[in-house]
């Protein structure tokens, strides 16, 4: 075979695999955290900021919607923002941002569900970041659970930030 029919296969085999998503988005679940960034801070650590208990509202949402739990396949993020509160500080100084799920009373129990590494270098006031493909469904189903942020920085953090995380989760149909 040629190279063009080898190419011709492997288009033809992708585009016979991609399947369209055919579930229906329930509900919309929005929060925001707030958290300060201390100054001085080093550039060889990872920087634990730990939000717990948040309350989840799942039901009140999907009740909201005249859905129901039992019509939820999946709680999954669709957007992540992390930005200083007033909105004119420049974040340029964080490298990398992880964004954990957890259990409040099994804190050991958590998955990654936004990031970003490494973070673009350039002057920013809001890191917009990446969804994880986790289902949270277990622990917003619960009705509390904590957030954890992990940041990295790539010089000595410069002032006292405040910053706020907000995201977005949404409920997906079966």
């Amino acid at each position: 075979m040629t190279p063009k029919w080898i190419f011709a296969v492997l288009a033809l085999c992708i585009l016979v695999s991609c399947k369209k998503d055919n579930r229906e988005e329930l509900a919309e679940l929005n929060y925001f955290i707030d958290f300060d960034i201390q100054p001085g801070l080093n550039t060889f650590d990872t920087h634990i900021y730990v939000v717990t208990p948040l309350n989840s509202h799942f039901v009140e949402k999907l009740n909201a919607a005249g859905r129901d739990t039992s019509e939820v396949e999946a709680v999954e993020p669709k957007e992540g923002n992390l930005g200083g509160i007033f909105q004119d500080v420049n974040i340029d100084f964080i490298h990398r941002v992880s964004v954990y799920i957890f259990d409040p009373f099994n804190p050991s129990d958590k998955i990654e569900f936004f990031y970003l590494d490494p973070v673009p270098f350039k002057n920013k006031t809001v890191i917009h970041l990446f969804p994880g493909i986790a289902n949270v469904q277990e622990w917003i189903e619960r009705g509390f659970f904590g957030v954890e942020v992990r940041l990295d920085f790539r010089e000595v953090t410069p002032a006292l930030t405040q910053m706020r995380l907000e995201f977005d989760l949404r409920a997906m149909s079966k």
